[in-house]
C-alpha cells in the first residue's frame, strides 16, 4: 500500500528515532560491558557514568535531529501540500533568513514554481485546461482548491495557497451550499448568476456567471467543480448603469415630491365637487406617482446597498403603525386589480425598531408582488407575530406560485424570471432592496412556495427591547445590530431565511 505524501514525514521520523534509540541502546550496552571488564562497581557505573550519559546523549539527540530533520519536514508539508492527496496540512513558513541562506527556500519555491496552476504532474491537461474559454476550479472534500486553469477568479497569498475571488451573498453562498451537499447528499448542482469578483466601483471588476457540480469521494480527491464564465459584457452595463440612474433618481425626487403634493391640494380642493369617475381619475394619478416615486428610491437604494452604505436611523415604532402608513396605498393598488386584501396585524405586538420610510418600502414591494402575482379575485392576506426577539410579518397570497427553477435567484439584483418578464411589469430590484433593508434591520427574509398554489414571503425585525441599548449605545445607527441569515437554501420550495 503507498504511503501518503502527509504521513512520509511522521513515518520517516518514527524510523530515525527507532534507528537512533537502537544505537544509543548498543553504544551504551557496549561502555557498560567493557567498564564491567574494569573492575567498576555497578552502582557507581550506573549513577555516575551511564545516568549522565544517557540524558545528554537524548538531550543532544533531540537537537540533531530537530536540526537535520527540519528541511525534510518542510518539503515533505510543501510536496503534500500541492499534490492532489486530500490533507489538512498548512504550507510551511519558508520566508525566514535563515531559510533563504541555507538555500531551503530556493528548493522549497522550486517546488511551487513547478506547479504554476495545477497541483499534479499533468502538465499536457493542464495546457488543455487553460485552452478552454472559462474558468475551472476543482476542490477537495475540505473545500481547499487543488487545481485551477488560468482563467478561473483565483489568487494566490504570499505562502503560495490559491483561493476563489468570488463575493458570494452570505446568505446563498458556496461554503452554505458545499456543507448542505457534503453533509445530506451523494451528488448535488447550484447555479449564481451575476457574482462579483470585487466591489462595485473597482475598475477591474469582472461578473460571472457560476455553475458548481459536487460529487461524493471523487476520483483524483476532487468532489467539486467550479465553472465560471466571464459575463461582465453582459451585466456590466447592468451594473454601471446604476451609478447613473442614482445620480438622475435624485433630480427625480424633487418634481415627483412636487406632483404628489399638487395632487394632494387637488383632491383636498375639489372633493365635494368631483364626480366618481374624476374620482377615480385622481387616485390612480396619485397610485401612480407613488410608484414612480418607489422606483426612484429603489434605484437610490440599490446603489447605497451595492456598496455597502445603507445605514439607517432605526427607532422605536409599532408595525402596525408602519402599516398604516401605506394602508391606503395598498388598498386601493389590490383594489384597481381585482384583488381582496385582508391586513390582520395586531395592534399590541411589541414595538420594534425601525426606519418606517424603508420598512413599509419592504412592505409595499412583498404585498404589490403578491397583489400582481394572483389571480384576478384572488386573496392576499398580511399577518404579523412574535418569534422570539423578533417580529415576524407574512404576505400570502394565493397565486401563479414560485418555479423551483428560479426559487434561489428571487433575491438578485436584476433577476426576473421568463415568466415574469413577458407577463408581469418590474425592474427586477424589488426583491433585492427589500432583503438589503430588512439585513439592514437586522433581520431576515425568505419565501416558501408551490407553483401553482401561491407563494408566502416573510421577513422579521427586532423587538426594540432586545435592540435598545446597542441603538442608543450608536446614536440609534443601525451598524450595531447588523446581522446577515445563515440560512441557505435547503430545498426548492423554501427559499431564504
Amino acid at each position: 500500500m503507498a504511503v501518503r505524501l502527509a504521513d512520509y514525514y511522521k513515518l520517516h521520523i518514527k524510523r530515525v528515532t527507532i534507528v537512533a534509540s537502537g544505537m544509543l541502546i548498543a553504544i551504551n550496552a557496549t561502555l557498560l560491558i567493557l567498564f564491567t571488564l574494569l573492575g567498576i562497581s555497578w552502582f557507581a557505573l550506573f549513577v555516575y557514568i551511564l545516568v549522565p550519559a544517557i540524558l545528554m546523549q537524548i538531550f543532544a539527540l533531540i537537537i540533531i535531529l530537530r536540526y537535520a530533520l527540519e528541511p525534510l519536514e518542510m518539503i515533505t508539508q510543501t510536496l503534500s501540500y500541492v499534490s492532489p492527496q486530500p490533507t489538512v496540512i498548512t504550507p510551511p513558513n519558508y520566508n525566514q533568513i535563515r531559510h533563504e541562506r541555507s538555500g531551503l527556500k530556493v528548493m522549497i519555491q522550486t517546488i511551487y514554481d513547478r506547479q504554476p496552476n495545477q497541483t499534479s504532474d499533468d502538465t499536457e491537461g493542464s495546457s488543455i485546461l487553460d485552452r478552454v474559454p472559462c474558468g475551472i476550479v476543482m476542490l477537495d472534500s475540505n473545500g481547499q482548491i487543488t487545481r485551477y486553469n488560468k482563467n478561473a477568479p483565483v489568487v494566490v497569498d504570499s505562502n503560495q495557497k490559491p483561493s476563489l475571488q468570488l463575493l458570494f451573498s452570505e446568505t446563498n453562498s458556496l461554503d452554505n451550499w458545499l456543507k448542505t451537499a457534503t453533509d445530506s447528499k451523494v451528488s448535488d448542482e447550484k447555479f449564481w448568476p451575476r457574482v462579483q469578483d470585487k466591489i462595485p466601483g473597482d475598475t477591474k471588476r469582472k461578473i460571472y456567471d457560476v455553475l458548481a457540480s459536487y460529487h461524493k469521494a471523487g476520483e483524483a480527491g476532487v468532489e467539486t467543480i467550479l465553472i465560471t464564465l466571464d459575463q461582465t459584457s453582459r451585466y456590466g452595463e447592468d451594473e454601471e448603469s446604476v451609478d447613473f440612474l442614482s445620480v438622475a433618481a435624485h433630480e427625480l425626487r424633487g418634481p415627483i415630491t412636487v406632483i404628489r403634493g399638487y395632487m394632494d391640494v387637488l383632491r383636498s380642493e375639489l372633493e365635494t365637487t368631483l364626480q366618481p369617475d374624476q374620482r377615480e381619475l385622481i387616485e390612480r394619478l396619485d397610485v401612480s406617482a407613488s410608484r414612480l416615486s418607489g422606483y426612484v428610491n429603489n434605484i437610490l437604494n440599490v446603489a447605497k446597498y451595492d456598496r455597502k452604505h445603507l445605514k439607517l436611523h432605526l427607532r422605536e415604532d409599532k408595525l402596525s403603525d408602519v402599516y398604516a402608513s401605506i394602508a391606503d396605498d395598498l388598498q386601493l393598488r389590490a383594489r384597481t386589480q381585482a384583488r381582496i386584501l385582508n391586513v390582520t396585524i395586531p395592534i399590541d405586538l411589541p414595538t420594534v425598531a425601525a426606519d418606517r420610510t424603508s420598512l413599509s418600502e419592504v412592505i409595499a414591494n412583498l404585498v404589490d408582488n403578491a397583489i400582481k402575482y394572483s389571480y384576478e379575485g384572488g386573496q392576499v392576506n398580511v399577518t404579523a407575530g412574535i418569534e422570539g426577539n423578533y417580529v415576524r410579518c407574512w404576505i400570502k397570497d394565493s397565486g401563479i406560485g414560485i418555479p423551483s427553477s428560479v426559487a434561489s435567484n428571487l433575491f438578485q439584483k436584476f433577476y426576473r424570471s421568463h415568466r415574469s418578464r413577458t407577463t408581469v411589469a418590474g425592474t427586477g430590484l424589488g426583491l433585492f432592496i427589500s432583503k438589503a433593508i430588512v439585513e439592514s434591520h437586522g433581520g431576515t427574509i425568505g419565501a416558501s412556495s408551490t407553483e401553482h398554489e401561491g407563494s408566502t414571503f416573510s421577513f422579521t425585525v427586532p423587538i426594540y427591547a432586545t435592540v435598545a441599548d446597542k441603538l442608543a449605545a450608536g446614536n440609534n445607527g443601525n451598524e450595531g445590530i447588523i446581522q446577515t441569515s445563515s440560512g441557505w437554501i435547503r430545498n426548492h420550495s423554501k427559499i431564504g431565511g
